[in-house]
């Protein structure tokens, strides 16, 4: 039997697994087939995934080297590269749940709404447990690729992976999921991608849920990583400046706000030199030299 939808799980930890998988296999529309890609992971992938091998069409991968420890989105890519052909991709993980409505609620819009390249669940936040913490706010019905990429640099919605269905067409035609090191910005810069013809239509009536649990809360501060990460942020900031080179000075501003936020928090994991290197990078990338030496003195290490 042929699925349209392909659910890709780019799979390395165990603790959730079997809660991720479980929400698949509670769904009340079973029109898909689940690929699972094993980055080499230490645990015993395999015996969790093999208890559902009977529950819903299934295809294991356990690939020979790690990925995804070096380079997240080609991860994320060659697990999606597992796919055989279905029109729809949603790329999960290995620890969140979907609501048990969720692939029903997609053919349902798929039905009523077939124009749209990328289709958006809202998200809740939850902890080990599966214990609701946070409840992020709600997207619009449609948003333009310039109106999400705005509201996600300015904090107004929580954007992940995990949340969209997009189109092997779109996929295919922009070049796959935007590599920046540390998948840093990675994930943005794909939806705006995605969503440059059609914007994104977001369904109601069930949830995907989003684990922040004790394994992910921690972020790496050691210097050599937050070099990377503010290597990375430019390059994702240089990459916005050029896809959305008919917003101008008003990108540029977005920009400089959001970019300011972060790099006073990374001051404190690097040294004023590295802070004064990146601030040139993003005024060089903005034509905005002018303002790099109110930017240095605003981003003075305390």
């Amino acid at each position: 039997m042929s699925h349209e939808l392909a659910i890709v799980i780019p799979a390395f930890k165990a603790d959730f697994l079997k809660s991720a998988l479980s929400s698949i296999a509670h769904q009340t529309c079973k029109d898909f087939i689940v690929y699972i890609g094993d980055d080499c992971s230490p645990y015993d992938l395999k015996s969790i995934v093999k208890e559902c091998e009977n529950v819903f069409p299934l295809v294991y991968k356990r690939f020979d080297n790690n990925m995804g420890g070096k380079d997240l989105v080609s991860q994320w890519n060659r697990c999606l590269d597992m796919t055989h052909g279905e029109k729809w991709l949603w790329l999960f993980s290995d620890d969140d749940m979907m609501g048990p409505r969720c692939v029903e609620l997609f053919y349902n819009q798929l039905k009523s709404f077939p124009i749209y390249d990328v289709y958006h669940f809202d998200v809740k936040v939850i902890d080990d447990n599966n214990n609701i913490t946070f409840i992020p706010n709600s997207y619009p019905e449609v948003i333009s690729n310039y109106d999400y990429y705005s509201g996600k640099m300015q904090g107004r919605f929580l954007s992940l992976v995990v949340e969209n269905i997009f189109s092997r067409e779109i996929w295919k035609e922009t070049g796959g999921f935007q590599n920046f090191d540390l998948a840093w910005g990675s994930d943005t810069a794909s939806w705006v991608k995605f969503m440059h013809k059609t914007g994104m239509k977001t369904i109601h009536g069930d949830n995907v849920f989003w684990r922040c649990s004790n394994q992910n809360i921690s972020p790496n501060t050691s210097e050599d990583i937050v070099i990377r990460k503010l290597n990375a942020l430019n390059n994702f900031y240089k990459w916005s400046v050029s896809f959305f080179n008919n917003k101008g000075f008003k990108l540029r501003l977005l920009n400089l706000y959001t970019y300011y936020r972060r790099i006073r928090n990374f001051r404190n994991y690097v040294s004023q030199n590295e802070v004064k290197r990146s601030n040139h990078q993003f005024c060089i990338n903005h034509n905005l030299l002018v303002i790099e030496p109110i930017l240095n003195l605003l981003t003075k290490k305390q």
